[in-house]
């Protein structure tokens, strides 16, 4: 097989990254039937397809939602919630990552899109085992889309509220949240451990043989040319 028949999937795996700025620009209907017609090809547990989504553009609701994740940022990271200056003292990849963070928890209102991600409540026994392979589908097909996201989880201090503002029932729950739209930052490549540092042969911490012969940026330099 021609490498060329898998270039566009594996650049988009190999440079899709939390995208957390984004412009104004609203997210044509087209644009977002295509990613959710791609997250729905996941797999899915019986295939119960119990998946469900809600897609939140209503100006109230995402103010609410903003206040939520503020008061989530100043509980999870009361330090940098009370000084934000102190995260210029961080390592780069530390400081970029809540820099990029604290933007969205104080802009979550201005995201053109917010996904709430949802499905039934004790459907499977691993709870969210088939709901996120659809998440990944949907960011995976964002990024090819040019568009960039992430989960983002804290306004979920208040999910039983955001549950009832936008009438989802009680028999579902709500696995995660996903901003997104045009980002202002850029995509990938991303830096990860290289493969021989996570991934063991038969036994727990047994090398690997062939990974270990690999170069430790793994074959990104395949799929993402500079």
């Amino acid at each position: 097989m021609h490498d060329e028949q898998f270039a566009g999937l594996f650049h988009a795996i190999y440079t899709t990254r939390a995208l957390r700025r984004f412009k104004p620009d609203p997210i044509p209907d087209e644009v977002l039937f295509q990613l959710f017609d791609a997250a729905i090809r996941a797999p899915s547990g019986q295939n119960a397809q119990d998946w469900r989504f809600v897609i939140v553009t209503d100006q109230a609701v995402k103010r609410q939602m903003q206040l939520w994740a503020e008061e989530g940022w100043a509980r999870y990271q009361p330090r940098y919630a009370a000084n934000p200056a102190l995260m210029a003292e961080l390592p780069r990849t530390q400081r970029l990552s809540l820099q990029s963070v604290a933007h969205l928890v104080h802009h979550l209102a201005d995201t053109p899109v917010i996904v709430i991600v949802c499905g039934l409540r004790g459907r499977h026994a691993t709870p969210g085992g088939s709901i996120f392979p659809a998440v990944q589908n949907l960011l995976l097909a964002a990024r090819a889309l040019g568009l960039g996201g992430s989960i983002f989880n804290l306004p979920l201090l208040h999910r039983q509220e955001l549950m009832e503002a936008v009438g989802i029932p009680e028999n579902n729950e709500i696995f995660c949240l996903l901003p997104l739209g045009y980002p202002t930052d850029k995509h990938g490549p991303v830096r990860r451990k290289p493969v021989k540092h996570v991934v063991f042969w038969n036994r727990w911490g047994h090398p690997w043989s062939f990974a270990e012969a690999q170069p430790e940026e793994g074959w990104q330099a395949k799929w993402v040319k500079k």
